[in-house]
């Protein structure tokens, strides 16, 4: 009977020593604690560098599309100008006389044009059809120009960023 007792201590003991190191097996150590902090500080470092890159890629995306808008603008002006300016000039080519534009209208002045430089209905109608043909054609240009660039701008490194301001804008 002693035997027996003996040997149900024995396992009692050996059971309690499983699992007492298991229990031991699955305490978090200070070294396990301080490489997760680690670990963990160097994760958010990396999120914070990750973010700070994409907003200076949407920023750039951002300015260097806007330049080539104002750029765009700017050649639609400059091609305007040039076509009130024709437009104007054919129109007192018509009248004979020299014009003052205000507030849209043409208001003839004294001055007289040279003869040689006159035109007739029919003329005028087939020179403005000329002047409003040459004026589109340099507007589809302006825009393919901007086109050209925009493609460029968004196969650029940061134009892989572009969804991140667009998807706001439409």
């Amino acid at each position: 009977m002693a035997k027996k007792e003996e040997e149900k201590k024995g396992q009692e003991t050996q059971q309690s020593g499983v699992e007492s190191s298991i229990k031991t097996g699955n305490q978090i150590t200070d070294k396990a604690i301080e490489d997760a902090l680690a670990e963990i500080n160097k994760e958010k470092d990396d999120r914070k560098k990750r973010e700070a890159k994409k907003q200076l890629c949407v920023a750039t995306y951002v300015n260097r599309k806007t330049l080539l808008q104002l750029q765009q603008r700017r050649r639609e002006d400059d091609i305007t100008k040039e076509k009130l300016s024709t437009s104007k000039s054919l129109l007192e080519r018509l009248l004979g006389v020299e014009c003052e534009i205000k507030d849209g209208e043409c208001i003839p002045t004294k001055k007289k044009i040279d003869a040689k430089l006159l035109l007739t209905p029919t003329e005028h109608e087939t020179e403005t059809k000329k002047m409003e043909e040459e004026f589109r054609k340099k507007v589809v240009e302006s825009n393919k120009q901007f086109d050209d660039a925009m493609r460029e701008l968004r196969n650029s490194y940061e134009g892989e960023y572009r969804h991140y301001v667009e998807s706001y804008w439409y």
